[in-house]
């Protein structure tokens, strides 16, 4: 099956770019980035030499390039991915899109991006987290991945529903510097970041409106989400840690844990005492969930570690292609990271 990659310059796509490589029956047939357009994906990502993705040569983003491929992947900005999803939908291709385009409906979009979405028919998207949103994925021509953040958090929180207050969550999330992608920013620059751990975007980072919502839709619209993201001194890597107070008494909560993900090859629940780390998840599409009973104060605490740029994003958007496309959906992916 013959595929595209739109942002192919970036973080995202230069991983979508390394799992599609080894993906047994999907090929990259067309590349399309901004500033590197004209450069071979070689000399943008010298990592990747020695792959045949290597050879081939970035374009402009023109949705005619990609007409009549069986699936695009958008590693592109909120607006680049507005402006062409509608044009490459209509040219037969079905879409998985990495921004935050069609994560939300379009009147919430509005008021989180401050900007008025073109396809609001199209809002919100099927949701590109396997683990929880599958059920959609296979009859769509168009998926969004979720955030990173959003990710390693609505994985931690999912089992929780029906045993905690929904009014009471609390998550803290760290996240590497490659969570802000590429372009240059004052608090990324290596004198201001190593050695540096910051909150920022808090209360009403733009992931909160992901979290809170699919949360609440769990609720009937009730519950309340706090959310407080941090930047820490990494590449990449990303570790979420969400607090609720229990509400019910004698469950088993690492079992009920353990049970909900027990047939998820990607989700991995550590024994009891453990806690997940983001060196043990680098580079596979792989989450570690950790849990622990705070008797004391009557809460919960579950830690999910994960790639922000693999389950967090292009590893997480290959598993959705895959069931969008009819094909095993653990192809081309492994768990495994490396260490160290």
């Amino acid at each position: 099956m013959d595929i595209g990659i739109v942002g192919g310059s970036g973080y995202g796509g230069a991983e979508l770019l390394r799992l599609l490589d080894a993906h047994p029956s999907l090929k990259v047939r067309a590349v399309a980035a901004g500033r590197a357009a004209g450069r071979r994906v070689g000399a943008v990502f010298p990592h990747l030499e020695g792959l045949e993705v290597a050879d081939l040569t970035m374009g402009e983003s023109d949705p005619a390039v990609f007409a009549g491929l069986d699936l695009v992947f958008l590693a592109t900005p909120v607006e680049a991915s507005l402006a062409l999803t509608g044009a490459l939908l209509d040219g037969g291709s079905r879409v998985v899109d990495l921004s935050a385009a069609f994560r939300l409906d379009a009147a919430t979009f509005e008021t989180t991006y401050g900007l008025a979405h073109p396809l609001p028919a199209r809002t919100p998207a099927p949701f590109a987290l396997c683990e929880l949103f599958r059920e959609r994925l296979p009859q769509a021509d168009l998926a969004a991945v979720v955030g990173c953040y959003v990710t390693a958090s609505l994985l931690a929180l999912a089992p929780l529903a029906g045993v905690v207050d929904p009014a009471s969550v609390v998550v803290n999330g760290m996240s590497g510097a490659s969570g802000a992608g590429k372009s240059l920013r004052d608090d990324l620059h290596v004198s201001h970041a190593v050695g540096n751990v910051a909150a920022y975007a808090a209360p009403r980072h733009r992931h909160l409106a992901e979290i809170a919502g699919v949360w609440q839709a769990w609720h009937g619209g009730a519950g309340r989400v706090s959310f407080t993201p941090h930047l820490v001194p990494m590449a990449r890597g990303l570790l979420a840690t969400v607090v609720a107070d229990v509400t019910v008494e004698a469950v088993d909560l690492h079992a009920r844990l353990k049970q909900h993900y027990e047939s998820e090859p990607f989700v991995t629940v550590l024994d009891e005492g453990a806690w997940p780390a983001t060196t043990h998840v680098v580079g596979g599409n792989a989450a570690h969930l950790g849990l622990a009973v705070d008797e004391q104060a009557g809460r919960v605490v579950v830690s999910c570690a994960i790639d922000n740029l693999v389950k967090g994003a292009s590893g997480q958007a290959v598993q959705a292609g895959n069931l969008m496309l009819g094909l095993p959906e653990g192809a081309g992916l492994t768990p495994a990271g490396v260490y160290p």
